[in-house]
C-alpha cells in the first residue's frame, strides 16, 4: 500500500469540486497492465463518486469486511464508475463478466495442459486476492444463486481454498469485492432483463448497495459538449431523445431497446462523423441513430425512434417521403 493525496483536478465532477483527500491505495506491482484506461472526458456524479471513494478508502485502510453492489439499468455506468476511479488512482482492477454457466472454480483457478501434464493457475479472483487489488464481477444477477453462495467465505473471511493444490489463499490488504447487476437480487418484476435470477439473501446481505441511474441531463450534456464540441442546445436535443427512449423502454410501451449513455455518445459521434451524408439526401441524426441503435430493433421501434428525433430536432425523415 502507498499513501497518496487524491487531488480535485483528477476527477471531473459536474457542478462541483471535490476536496483533497488523503488515502492509502494498493501498489500496481506486476499488475500494472490491469490499470483501466483513463477516459479524460468522463464526468462523475458527485454522490456516486463519494460512495465509491469512501468504500475504497475504508477497505484499503481497515480491510474488506463487505462488498459494494452497483445496481442500475443497462449502460448506466455501473462498470465505468469503478474503472474510472481506479484509472485515476493508478490501481489495477481485475474484472470478469458473469453468465449463467460461470462456476466459483472458474474464478479461483484454471487447469492448463502443457507438456503432457497439467498445471494449476490462479483464476482472476485469486489473482486479485493475492495482489491486494479490487475485483469486479459484472452481471451477478445472471449467475446461478448457488454459485454466489460459494463466494460467501471470501466476502466474510477473506480467504479461498484452491482445491487442486489444497492451498489456502488469504486476501492481501487492498483486495475488495465489487459487483454490478441490473436488479437488486430479488428478481426482475419488470420483465426488462431476461435471464436474471433471484439471488441468495445471505449473499445479498454482504454488500453495500448503490443505485447507479442514468446521469442527470445536465451531466450528459456536459459529457457531449466536452467530447464533441457541439453547442449546448444541440447536446440538449440528443439528451432529450435519449430520455424519451428510456422512458418508453421502462414503461413497457413496445420499446424493446434503451439508450444508455454509452449508446448516446456513440450516436453523437456518428452524427458528427456523417454530417456530409446530408448531401446524399439523408438526415445525419437519423442515419447515425440507425447505426448506433435502431438497426438492431424491429421496424415499428425504428419508426418510433425516428419520430422522437424528428419531433425534437425538427428535421425531416427522408424514408417517409420515399
Amino acid at each position: 500500500m502507498k499513501q497518496i493525496n487524491l487531488q480535485p483536478d483528477q476527477f471531473n465532477v459536474h457542478g462541483t469540486t471535490l476536496p483533497a483527500i488523503p488515502m492509502e491505495v494498493p501498489e500496481a506491482g506486476e499488475l500494472a497492465d490491469f490499470i483501466p484506461d483513463l477516459k479524460n472526458n468522463y464526468v462523475f456524479s458527485r454522490d456516486n463518486l463519494l460512495v465509491m471513494i469512501n468504500f475504497l478508502r475504508s477497505v484499503w485502510k481497515e480491510g474488506a469486511t463487505e462488498g459494494l453492489q452497483l445496481i442500475g439499468p443497462t449502460g448506466s455506468g455501473k462498470t465505468s464508475l469503478p474503472e474510472q476511479v481506479c484509472a485515476r488512482l493508478g490501481v489495477p482492477l481485475i474484472s470478469v463478466t458473469g453468465h449463467d454457466r460461470l462456476e466459483v472454480d472458474d474464478l479461483i483457478y484454471q487447469t492448463v495442459a502443457t507438456g503432457g501434464s497439467t498445471i494449476t493457475l490462479d483464476g482472476p479472483l485469486t489473482v486479485a486476492m493475492r495482489a491486494g487489488v479490487p475485483f469486479l464481477l459484472n452481471e451477478i444477477d445472471l449467475l446461478d444463486p448457488g454459485t454466489l453462495t460459494g463466494l460467501n467465505d471470501i466476502l466474510e473471511r477473506g480467504f479461498v481454498l484452491i482445491k487442486q493444490t489444497n492451498e489456502l489463499v488469504k486476501a492481501r490488504k487492498g483486495f475488495c469485492f465489487i459487483v454490478t447487476s441490473n436488479t437488486a437480487g430479488g428478481g426482475d418484476e419488470t420483465g426488462l432483463y431476461v435471464g436474471t435470477r433471484v439471488q441468495n439473501l445471505a449473499f445479498r446481505d454482504r454488500f453495500q448497495k448503490l443505485v447507479v441511474g442514468y446521469p442527470d441531463p445536465e451531466v450528459e450534456r456536459s459529457i457531449l459538449v466536452g467530447a464533441f464540441k457541439i453547442q449546448d442546445q444541440v447536446a440538449d436535443s440528443f439528451v432529450k431523445v435519449a430520455n424519451m427512449i428510456r422512458s418508453a423502454f421502462e414503461a413497457g410501451k413496445g420499446m424493446d431497446v434503451t439508450m444508455s449513455t454509452r449508446t448516446l455518445t456513440r450516436w453523437v459521434n456518428l452524427a458528427v462523423m456523417y454530417q456530409e451524408i446530408s448531401k446524399r439526401g439523408k438526415t445525419p441524426v437519423l442515419y447515425a441513430v440507425d447505426l448506433a441503435l435502431a438497426n438492431g430493433t424491429s421496424p415499428a421501434v425504428m419508426i418510433s425512434i425516428h419520430e422522437m428525433i424528428t419531433q425534437v430536432f425538427g428535421v425531416s425523415d427522408p424514408s417517409k417521403a420515399a
